[in-house]
């Protein structure tokens, strides 16, 4: 063994792990999947900055994002949407959106905390984006699949 400690700083390729992360595998009923169906369950993915109907699938990052056939921008099914701009993953969003449609009220965001993992703060914030935007097209798109409560 060496006194000058490199073989404390750098590690033997031995003692590292030879064996690759496993790839993750690609769920057909993934959050990114249902999304998706919310947001355009009867058309093709519609570009938000030039409104084209054309887009191709890019698949290689956690979220799968669009690229459009015209303008070449990129943009993922969560552009436009309360869910735009938040670390929240996309299962907490809808998680929080179905209790958001089938029991709007005091103590939503306690329960939105509960259901997610996310600190009350954030359920919070996630409250007053959902109550701030009736109209978005994920709620509506729930709205139009969840049946109503009773």
């Amino acid at each position: 063994m060496q006194m000058d400690g490199s073989s404390m700083i750098f590690p033997s390729s031995e003692a590292l792990p030879q064996s690759p992360l496993p790839a993750r595998p690609k769920e057909p009923h993934s959050p990114e999947r249902e999304l998706e169906q919310l947001r355009w369950a009867r058309s093709r993915p519609v570009c938000p900055h030039c409104g084209f109907r054309h887009a191709y699938r890019l698949e290689g990052s956690q979220r799968v994002r669009f690229k459009c056939a015209r303008c070449r921008k990129q943009y993922s099914a969560r552009r436009g949407t309360v869910m735009e701009r938040s670390n929240v993953p996309t299962a907490g969003w809808l998680t929080a959106l179905r209790l958001f449609i089938s029991a709007p009220g005091a103590g939503l965001p306690a329960r939105i905390e509960r259901a997610t993992g996310v600190s009350y703060k954030t359920a919070w914030s996630m409250v007053q984006r959902m109550r701030a935007a009736p109209e978005d097209p994920l709620i509506l798109g729930l709205r139009q699949t969840t049946p109503p409560p009773g």
